[in-house]
């Protein structure tokens, strides 16, 4: 675990194993901790690198860092540069995660090897769910963010995956620095969803070109399981009896479905 210098950010980069690279990008609110267990198995195999990305975890992000999705792409690129990783990546991504890895895979698609997307979106058509409607509106989402105490937020979580410890909840909340709560609400509101349509076409050309597989919970109250067949691929894995978070709800099964794809490419 180190830190390395991306532009103006600190970005604090869990890497461990040898072998092919394979890159998570984790979603919101968490950050690299989340791949901790599915990292631990591929480990034996496999370069894992996972980032905390700007505004997340122990990465230090500029309050003015720019969240388009071109910068988002040269910003996992820089870092794979920063690393010395010349080859393709296997690119693991999960929600917020999910639309980093997407603009950079569609900008940079010989850096792919394979693509496996977890409960995400990159549509024009889509609708927020309720907390980030929230956070996108000025103002409103300034006092929600700056009022959400530990016990609003642990509720919160529990709600969306159950078997999130307590541990897991506590330490994402303790990482939601106000630097970071400033940068989460830039974040969203960045993400207008019409900003993906010049995108979507690109994403289809990738997902041609690059074997994808989607892995998602059929039980998810964030993002609906179907967008999982959006995503121009017949590769697509529902899991009964499963929220948001597929690797920790399902992780045997999340971890041999990815294993499964990225050995048929290797």
């Amino acid at each position: 675990m180190a830190i390395h210098t991306v532009g103006q950010s600190r970005v604090f980069v869990n890497q461990v194993g040898r072998g092919e690279p394979l890159l998570f990008l984790h979603g919101v609110p968490d950050s690299s901790d989340v791949w901790a267990d599915t990292i631990a198995k591929f480990s034996s195999s496999y370069h894992c690198i996972a980032p905390d990305l700007p505004g997340f975890g122990r990465t230090y992000a500029a309050g003015d860092f720019d969240y388009s999705l071109e910068s988002l792409a040269n910003f996992v690129e820089e870092l794979l540069s920063q690393l010395r990783i010349a080859e393709a990546v296997h690119l693991v991504i999960h929600d917020i995660g999910g639309i980093v890895g997407l603009a950079f895979a569609v900008a940079f698609p010989e850096r792919v090897k394979s693509l496996t997307i977890m409960d995400t979106t990159f549509f024009t058509d889509h609708v927020w769910h309720k907390t980030a409607r929230i956070w996108r509106k000025p103002i409103l989402g300034e006092l929600a963010m700056y009022l959400m105490g530990h016990k609003q937020f642990h509720a919160a979580m529990k709600k969306g995956a159950a078997v999130m410890t307590d541990q897991q909840i506590k330490a994402n909340y303790d990482a939601l620095s106000f630097r970071n709560r400033r940068l989460l609400l830039r974040f969203y509101r960045a993400l207008d969803p019409a900003i993906f349509e010049q995108w979507q076409n690109k994403l289809k050309g990738l997902t041609a070109r690059v074997p994808t597989r989607v892995i998602w919970g059929a039980e998810d109250s964030f993002l609906s399981a179907k967008l999982a067949h959006r995503f121009s691929t017949q590769d697509v894995h529902l899991l009964d009896d499963c929220g948001h978070w597929p690797m920790l709800e399902k992780p045997e099964r999340t971890y041999q479905l990815i294993k499964q794809h990225i050995e048929q490419v290797s």
